[in-house]
């Protein structure tokens, strides 16, 4: 195996690996039943937003309405992928609040007084907002995200075709000159709708949650019956607290809470390796290679001293004390000692500038980043010679890890598994950095550290 494994799997050999660039995931394309809901509130917020506009408020509270649905139409976009259940929520609001707009001007406005052109556009506004309401409320009640009865479907179609019908009789019935009817009637069944749509949205909603929780717990009962046939809380021998069971729904209602958690562990499971794979496994394989050697009991003692503290560090989440106390270029030059102290491999410190301490995290990276290069051109490339120049400002560092070793052909095929360079990539994006490792102008190979990354 040739030097090939200093280089990223992922980036091939000499790219340059440009860890400030990161490609975002792939944004998932909303459901027909969603875009329909955006789509619907969308135009409810708009005709309110023309309502007002001409019907201004006479005062400035009066366009809070449309501001809280046009938030809440933005949140029911934004939280779609973290909270599925409360985007459709935000949407149902959003559409319930601007249709009371022009509603409430439908219901002011008299046929006689307005002109019956002018009072069949306001009814118009305020009809569609109505429909498309409960529509909207209907889709999440039905939606194709989780199984719904054939009852509550049934219902959906029933209020939104009994809706839209009484809005269009309502219409029919002013154009054809009636007015009032002090008698109760047919008609006054067929229209009740339109005065009671609230209601209708209501019921609506509350099956979509209902169907939403109980689908949650039953995702969260098996789950904790997984967790319990492997000796988990959820075994049948120990019943499951409410509390538990009562979080573990409320991840299953809000997917994101579950997703961030994932996430959050597996960075640490990733940092954790990558801190063991850079200051634990170094020492271990030089205490092995002694004792292969037959070295002295003196020595592997020693090596496995250092192990010990390093994973007490680690553990504690502790870094050198000097790189703490005194700064990056002082850490850098202790490592240089530490490294020079084996025997193998003479260290060069060049300090081109250094004017300030940059963020804390900052040092940390660059020191990390540098403690990879040297132990990669050690044990892979059997360096005899390692030049660090490091340039270090408040705002800037530029680090230089050259070695003298075998180098690599970037036309040699990639090892797969070379941690230490995905640690380095990985490290350099958490900061805004980029990381560059290319092979150098005689032989060996240069890496490269610049934060933040320059935008060339």
């Amino acid at each position: 195996m040739t030097e090939s494994g200093r280089v990223d799997a992922d980036d091939g050999l000499a790219r340059r690996i440009d860890a400030a660039s990161r490609t975002p995931e792939a944004v998932e394309p909303l459901s027909l039943g969603f875009r329909v809901a955006v789509i619907s509130a969308a135009v409810v917020v708009a005709l309110a937003v023309v309502v007002l506009y001409l019907n201004p408020p006479s005062r400035s509270e009066g366009l809070l309405p449309a501001l809280v649905a046009g938030g809440a139409l933005c949140a029911g976009v934004l939280v779609r992928r973290w909270a599925p259940s409360l985007a459709w929520l935000a949407l149902i609001v959003a559409a319930l609040v601007a249709a009371s707009i022009p509603i409430a001007v439908s219901r002011a406005a008299d046929p006689v007084a307005t002109g019956l052109a002018t009072w069949l556009v306001i009814a118009a506004r305020s009809s569609v907002a109505a429909i498309l309401t409960v529509l909207i409320a209907a889709l999440y009640a039905t939606r194709a995200e989780r199984r719904s009865t054939d009852r509550v479907t049934t219902l959906a179609t029933f209020l939104v075709a009994w809706l839209l019908v009484a809005c269009l009789l309502v219409l029919v019935l002013v154009i054809a000159g009636a007015r009032y009817d002090p008698a109760f009637t047919w008609v006054d069944v067929a229209t009740w709708p339109t005065s009671v749509f609230i209601q209708f949205v209501l019921v609506l909603t509350a099956f979509g949650v209902a169907a939403d929780i109980r689908a949650a717990a039953l995702r969260a009962d098996r789950r904790l019956t997984a967790a319990g046939s492997q000796g988990g809380a959820g075994s049948a021998a120990t019943p499951v607290p409410y509390r538990v069971r009562l979080g573990s729904t409320l991840r299953e209602l809000v997917p994101g809470r579950a997703a961030t958690e994932a996430a959050a562990m597996e960075s640490e499971r990733v940092r954790l390796a990558g801190d063991l794979h850079a200051v634990v496994l170094p020492a271990l394989r030089r205490a092995i290679a002694e004792v292969e050697a037959g070295g002295p009991v003196e020595a592997l003692a020693g090596r496995l001293r250092t192990v010990d503290l390093e994973l007490e560090r680690l553990m504690a989440d502790r870094w050198p004390v000097v790189l703490e106390a005194f700064g990056l270029v002082e850490a850098l030059e202790d490592l240089a000692e530490l490294t020079e102290a084996d025997g193998q491999v003479q260290v060069t410190i060049e300090v081109e500038s250094a004017a300030g301490r940059p963020p804390r995290d900052i040092e940390r990276t660059t020191w990390r980043i540098a403690q990879l290069a040297l132990e990669n051109a050690i044990r892979h490339a059997a360096a005899a010679r390692i030049t660090v120049v490091i340039a270090v400002a408040t705002a800037r560092v530029h680090l230089s890890v050259a070695d003298d070793g075998r180098g690599f052909d970037p036309a040699d095929p990639v090892r797969a598994g070379a941690l230490g360079l995905q640690d380095q990539a990985r490290r350099a994006a958490a900061v805004g950095g980029r990381i560059a490792i290319e092979p150098g102008s005689a032989s060996g190979t240069i890496v490269r550290f610049d934060w933040p990354a320059p935008t060339n």
